[in-house]
């Protein structure tokens, strides 16, 4: 796994092709993020460029299996 831990978060950037790619995907980050009652803080930046930054908010805000868990599904969809 290629994610990083800073300020105890698990993050990763990921860099599509477009805007309306980065949408789309998140309509599937949405469905998942639903079922798994655990949803990622994100930041869309530069138009096709987009940061997630997992912690688990009910756990004090640490990085948990719930954010690797989540950080796998991420990966398979970007």
């Amino acid at each position: 796994m290629s994610w990083s831990i800073n300020n105890n978060k698990l993050e990763k950037e990921f860099a599509m092709n477009s805007f309306s790619e980065i949408i789309e995907k998140l309509k599937e980050v949405c469905i998942i993020a639903d079922s798994l009652n655990h949803h990622p803080d994100f930041l869309v930046y530069n138009y096709k460029k987009i940061k997630f930054s997992l912690s688990t908010h009910d756990n004090g805000n640490k990085v948990t299996e719930k954010d690797y868990e989540l950080a796998e599904k991420l990966d398979l969809i970007f």
